[in-house]
């Protein structure tokens, strides 16, 4: 259970915003999307009675105060672990709410609340209004970060709940840690930020920063690497050259190394000297996927690098031309005015000749926008993604395993034990090789055979269950349909997220299956474990997995690389195969892929 107080976004020009609650209240009951993705929602310390009318309350109250100019709400994010859905039931969120508002001291102000479903990770938002209902003063919690983190303690002990990591009071800071900032847009985008690439090269800047004599040399060091150290208010920041926009990205200089600091900088150097000019980085910061390499998720990202270029390059030429043909227009209008002005003597002739041809002007102008608009949209409704998640993403939908297995592929922590799913991904397209080499043979028989199911993806897997169902309903078997409009989602994880038309959730993330612990989705959720793991279910709570086979020796996983080249040489003697020598034993092991091939 991890809580975390979400700032707004600044605006262009770096300036803070603040948030509107309207909007904010509207997002935590989704009603943008009518209330899809939200399990429930709730209003507390109003005297409205319904959800609307406690908005239009709330914004009156923040109106009282007319002398506050810092943000007047408080956005509170709460997540849960999927294996604690069970655990929580609409009572527990509203004491669990009641205690972070207690830790906050904001208990006896207004806020609303809502339960979103749409991740694997059930989580809940908080919206709190600052301003006092009666006193109309406002209260800034200080220092939150821990009051928060004990509350989940005490909530996770109270509710059994998984215990996450947090920060408490006293402990020492852990160095070369992005910021928040930095880590979201790495979660979001799944790719490197520029802290965590100034922080891998931590030891090289600060080695080389320490042989410098002058602020010359010093900016030398850090052009190496594209870093500019400029002054940002009282201290120094390290920007990136290469990046683009008045708010480059950038991060305290203090942060990377107490050594960077402005006052013992100054004290080496001197009064701080902008550089004269940049020179051309050696080693400059580019994007990279987070995820673990390998040939499949190089040539994926490979291809997205080639296609953001391309969407990037047409949205350009696309904005240019529609500039160019608004600039003809404001050309035609001058010169239309001109011919006007010169050809005609009566002031009020010319006023309404020149609202003529205004209007004419007017609708060409907004034609050209819309025209402008309308192309922009069908250049983005081809690519449908923003950052390398969002195409990984794309590609899962459209049935691309590798892409899935990718965004699994990415560890939550150093400290995760799963590790990639590469090994797993491999074995299962020489299943499939091997499955369609059996079809070849045995067309009829293997077709309705277990090689269907090694076939079969996350994506397709549910539309089978039901195309299934269709059928049993109709042939009079079933009656009451399960899997009828369901929705799909994935997330940045990889997590497969299926929304039952009942509002229930299935969501496949691999290894394990997650679900509501209603009845209706229980039983969907234990069919779609059938069709993905087979009849060996260990099912504890809401989480289903393969179950372990003790009884049966279990046949060695092969290397990745005896897959390839089982699968670059296709089919082979006997005598030809790879074998693999267990050092305890001097018996030889054949590789998992080779055993169909003895069995012909």
């Amino acid at each position: 259970m991890i809580a975390k107080h979400i700032e707004p976004k600044d605006n262009r020009q770096g300036v803070k915003n603040h948030h509107d609650f309207r909007k904010l209240g509207n997002y935590c009951r989704d009603a943008s999307h009518a209330g899809e993705k939200c399990l429930l929602s709730w209003h507390e310390g109003c005297l409205a009675p319904d959800y609307d009318l406690a908005l239009v309350e709330i914004t009156a109250t923040q109106a009282m105060n007319t002398r506050c100019r810092n943000d007047k709400t408080y956005h509170l994010m709460i997540s849960f672990r999927p294996e604690d859905e069970a655990k929580l039931n609409p009572e527990a969120y509203r004491k669990i709410e009641l205690a972070m508002a207690d830790a906050l001291g904001v208990s006896g102000h207004q806020r609303v609340c809502g339960v979103h479903k749409n991740t694997n990770n059930l989580h809940m938002h908080v919206a709190y209004n600052l301003i006092h209902p009666e006193k109309y003063t406002i209260h800034e919690p200080f220092r939150d970060f821990y009051k928060l983190a004990e509350s989940c303690r005490e909530m996770e002990k109270e509710f059994d709940l998984a215990i996450d990591n947090g920060i408490t009071l006293g402990e020492p800071k852990r160095e070369n840690k992005v910021d928040q900032r930095a880590a979201s847009m790495e979660a979001h985008s799944g790719e490197q930020s520029f802290q965590a690439f100034v922080f891998d090269r931590k030891n090289q800047i600060v080695n080389e920063v320490i042989k410098a004599t002058t602020w010359e040399e010093a900016h030398r060091v850090f052009a190496d690497y594209g870093i500019e150290i400029k002054e940002q208010g009282n201290g120094l920041a390290l920007v990136n050259l290469q990046g683009q926009g008045k708010k480059k990205e950038g991060m305290k200089a203090s942060a990377l190394d107490r050594s960077l600091s402005k006052s013992k900088l100054v004290a080496r150097f001197g009064h701080y000297i902008p550089p004269v000019r940049p020179s051309e980085a050696k080693e400059p910061y580019e994007k990279k996927a987070l995820q673990p390499r390998s040939q499949e998720r190089d040539q994926l990202y490979k291809d997205y690098r080639a296609a953001i270029t391309e969407k990037i390059a047409r949205i350009d030429g696309e904005k240019a031309r529609g500039q160019a043909e608004v600039a003809v227009i404001y050309e035609q209008w001058a010169m239309a005015k001109d011919i006007l002005k010169k050809g005609t003597s009566s002031p009020k002739a010319l006023s309404s000749r020149l609202n003529i041809i205004r209007g004419e002007w007017t609708v060409a102008l907004s034609q050209a926008k819309l025209e402008h608009r309308e192309r922009l949209a069908a250049i983005k409704k081809e690519y449908p993604w923003y950052n390398w998640n969002g195409y990984l993403k794309h590609q899962a939908a459209l049935g691309n395993k590798a892409a899935l297995a990718a965004l699994r592929s990415r560890p939550e922590s150093p400290q995760q034990q799963n590790g990639p799913d590469w090994d797993g991904y491999l074995l299962e397209q020489e299943r499939a090789r091997l499955s369609t080499a059996r079809r070849e043979k045995v067309t009829l028989r293997a077709s309705h055979g277990s090689g269907l199911r090694q076939t079969v993806t996350a994506i397709n897997r549910m539309s089978l269950l039901a195309e299934q169902e269709r059928l049993r309903i109709k042939a009079g078997i079933e009656n009451f349909p399960m899997f009828a409009g369901y929705r799909q989602t994935i997330d940045n994880r990889g997590v497969v997220i299926f929304t039952l038309d009942h509002g229930g959730t299935i969501r496949d993330a691999g290894r394990k299956l997650y679900f509501s612990p209603d009845e209706i989705t229980t039983k969907a959720a234990r069919l779609y474990a059938l069709a993905k793991f087979g009849r060996n279910l260990n099912v504890q709570g809401n989480i289903i997995e393969r179950e372990q086979s003790h009884g049966r020796k279990q046949c060695p996983q092969p290397h990745p690389g005896i897959l390839r080249e089982c699968a670059r040489h296709g089919l082979r003697t006997l005598s030809k195969l790879s074998v693999v020598f267990d050092r305890k034993r001097t018996e030889v092991l054949l590789p998992y892929n080779a055993h169909a091939d003895l069995e012909r």
